[in-house]
């Protein structure tokens, strides 16, 4: 279940900058027709969904796995390098070592269990969800049939639409016939766009990433974009006093209790300030506005729905790092291979760290695996500091060893 979680993890990763982007659009192409934004906020759920990705030369996603399946073992590994070797006495000191380590072991607790504390929050919200329809459809069972897939209820506060294979409208008993004319067409266009079953796809995708906070963001826009795209579909041919009629009917069927987070599509409980002066300031788009976002639409899923080929990464990695780092990196992998060479039969691993390379006040610490460091003489350490302070024209004073046998470098720290 770990690797599931994990990939999870790297896809919400990969899609939280096509979702900061459909965000952004959303908030200045004011005249672009609602039903645009959803079919980005589809591309969200493509991406969130597919577990592989084209590679593509315009992408700006770097990587579809930012995060290795093997990071806990790989962590585990090197903090027990540095807690038995000494090494960790010279990053949080002598004092805090052991509440280091015991810390460390927290949070290995925690990420190995996330797991788990994932698994056991999606169920939950499946199962939130589920009691909520049960006790809905309790509810309804009083409601009475007024046409064809159409009931008003004494128990329903505000029109709605349920069920999934078959849905049907309820409506409030008390609501007037003017405000019904309205109500009635706007589920019906809700009926006819499918959004009942898309917000129930949407929250079912949420509650697989209901630990990423910007699913959270674009499940609660998702479902305010469907309402505005369904008002627009049904006033595109309205008068000026239709829209008014219209957006007065919305705002006497609004309260403020939020149970639409669940329930698939009602009328009037999704950002109803906002789809009323979107109401009241509605135009139709041109042809030239529509034939631009659709465009827009495309190159958006070129750019997040494809990731750059590694080859590509590689030259970014080099464009972005500095002469300095370069040159560091290189000298901390040749100085390995150099004291690794110094003694093939006893040296096993060797870990060189530069600190302050391009400084005066430049040192070096050193990371040895050996087979036994009890046979490390002073005059070996005394040759093998030398070797460093020639390679890397220090004072040997600023070379620092640390020594490690091969059997300590697996052993689990005490608790």
């Amino acid at each position: 279940m770990s690797n599931i979680f994990i990939k999870l993890l790297n896809m919400s990763l990969a899609a939280s900058g096509l979702i900061m982007a459909v965000i952004f659009l959303r908030l200045i192409a004011r005249r672009t027709p609602r039903w645009i934004i959803c079919l980005l906020w589809g591309l969200v759920a493509f991406r969130l969904l597919c577990p592989f990705s084209i590679q593509s030369t315009f992408s700006l996603v770097s990587s579809n796995k930012a995060i290795s399946e093997s990071i806990l073992s790989e962590s585990r590994y090197q903090w027990n390098r540095m807690a038995k070797g000494g090494m960790a006495d010279e990053y949080v000191g002598n004092i805090h070592q052991e509440k280091a380590i015991s810390a460390y072991h927290y949070g290995v607790i925690l990420i190995a269990k996330a797991d788990m504390i994932w698994f056991c929050g999606a169920v939950g919200g499946l199962l939130y969800a589920v009691s909520v329809c049960l006790r809905l459809r309790g509810r309804l069972k009083e409601a009475v049939l007024l046409q064809e897939e159409i009931y008003i209820c004494d128990h329903v506060r505000s029109p709605f639409i349920f069920g999934c294979f078959r849905p049907h409208i309820y409506l409030p008993s008390r609501m007037d016939e003017v405000d019904m004319k309205y109500v009635i067409a706007h589920e019906k266009a809700h009926l006819r766009r499918k959004d009942h079953i898309w917000k129930m796809a949407a929250f079912f995708l949420f509650t697989i990433y209901w630990f990423f906070p910007l699913c959270w963001v674009a499940f609660i826009l998702f479902c305010r974009d469907i309402e505005l795209a369904c008002d627009e579909k049904v006033i595109k041919n309205f008068s000026r006093a239709e829209k008014i009629a219209y957006a007065e009917s919305l705002l006497s069927c609004s309260f403020k209790k939020r149970t639409a987070f669940v329930y698939p599509v009602a009328f009037g409980e999704v950002g109803v300030k906002r789809r009323v002066k979107s109401i009241l300031q509605y135009k139709k788009s041109g042809f030239g506005v529509i034939c631009i976002s659709i465009v827009v639409c495309i190159v958006i899923g070129l750019f997040f729905l494809t990731t750059a080929p590694q080859e590509e990464q590689v030259k970014k990695i080099l464009n972005d790092a500095s002469s300095n780092q370069i040159s560091r990196h290189k000298k901390e992998n040749e100085l390995s291979q150099l004291l690794l060479d110094y003694d093939k039969n006893q040296i096993i691993d060797v870990a060189v760290f530069l600190q302050d390379f391009d400084s005066e006040s430049a040192y070096a610490n050193i990371l040895i695996t050996c087979n036994d460091n009890e046979a490390v003489n002073e005059q070996e350490e005394g040759e093998i500091k030398a070797i460093v302070s020639e390679y890397l024209s220090l004072a040997e004073d600023n070379v620092y060893l640390k020594y490690i046998d091969l059997e300590t470098s697996f052993t689990e720290p005490e608790n």
